[in-house]
């Protein structure tokens, strides 16, 4: 049998736990097992015409992803246990993201999936407890999908130039691009590898930099000082994912016209499963 996989939490407060593979518990908490960690929660929809025998089926939608996380929190001595259970909990919320980080067997690669409180665990109690205590604690992600650390691409200059976009894992993403603004850039900017250019207008020297972010859902137009800025795109919009499995690093133009700027892009790897 081999070594077995690290899981971390890197709790909204900014701590570290080892829960589960080697040197867990270091910090008086263990996994002892889990559930929905695995496969997405996807939700198959159709269309069922009246007369027609079955149904049409339409894409699945990715609902959020509910984690029932069991642990144990232990020390060897009750005091030192009611100091590992106040660190534990202030760890969480719900109200804001946790990260479960899952690393590969060999401990080379990680995903990661953000995650808070669904609802408080059940804290019912038949004893006091002294040194040690089980925990069934529900989790759950409104942004699911299992993060890899992000690939970046960066252009600098004036005129033409390039982004190399890329996307190895199993689900649609969209990139992420920052762009530098001293009052006298006008930016043109790729939308995916779909050959769409948004062209962007020269802002003040006092908005700052800019950043893009083509998710649909997101804002997607900001500044370091002003994110009214979304208003200048007039409706237009960035639409166009880098689809699932574009291994070989596609290039895609970006322009830069008034003076010389730079130009760097994130992917952020999504895949369905932590490994």
């Amino acid at each position: 049998m081999g070594v077995a996989r690290k899981v971390e939490v890197f709790g909204c407060d900014g701590s570290e736990w080892l829960i589960h593979g080697p040197g867990m518990g270091a910090h008086g908490v263990i996994m002892s097992g889990v559930k929905g960690l695995y496969h997405p929660n996807r939700v198959p929809r159709s269309q069922a015409p009246a007369f027609m025998p079955g149904a049409i089926p339409g894409a699945p939608k990715t609902d959020p992803t509910a984690v029932d996380l069991k642990i144990f929190s232990s020390a060897p001595t009750g005091e030192q246990w009611e100091l590992v259970e106040e660190a534990w909990w202030n760890a969480w919320s719900d109200e804001e993201d946790s990260i479960i980080r899952v690393w590969n067997r060999a401990g080379t690669k990680y995903r990661e999936q953000p995650v808070r409180i669904q609802t408080w665990p059940d804290d019912s109690m038949d004893y006091e407890p002294d040194e040690d205590w089980p925990w069934a604690i529900p989790l759950i992600s409104y942004r699911p999908g299992w993060r890899s650390p992000a690939i970046t691409s960066t252009w600098t200059g004036t005129g033409t130039g390039s982004l190399q976009f890329v996307n190895p894992s199993d689900q649609d993403i969209y990139v992420q691009i920052a762009l530098t603004n001293t009052g006298v850039e006008k930016w043109t900017v790729p939308d995916g590898i779909s050959g769409v250019n948004v062209e962007l207008e020269v802002f003040d020297v006092s908005v700052g930099d800019l950043f893009v972010d083509t998710d649909p859902f997101a804002m997607q137009l900001e500044s370091v000082v002003d994110s009214q800025i979304a208003a200048s795109l007039l409706g237009l919009r960035f639409r166009h994912p880098i689809p699932k499995k574009t291994l070989t690093p596609v290039s895609v133009p970006i322009s830069c016209v008034g003076g010389t700027g730079t130009a760097k892009a994130w992917m952020t790897p999504l895949w369905k499963r932590p490994w």
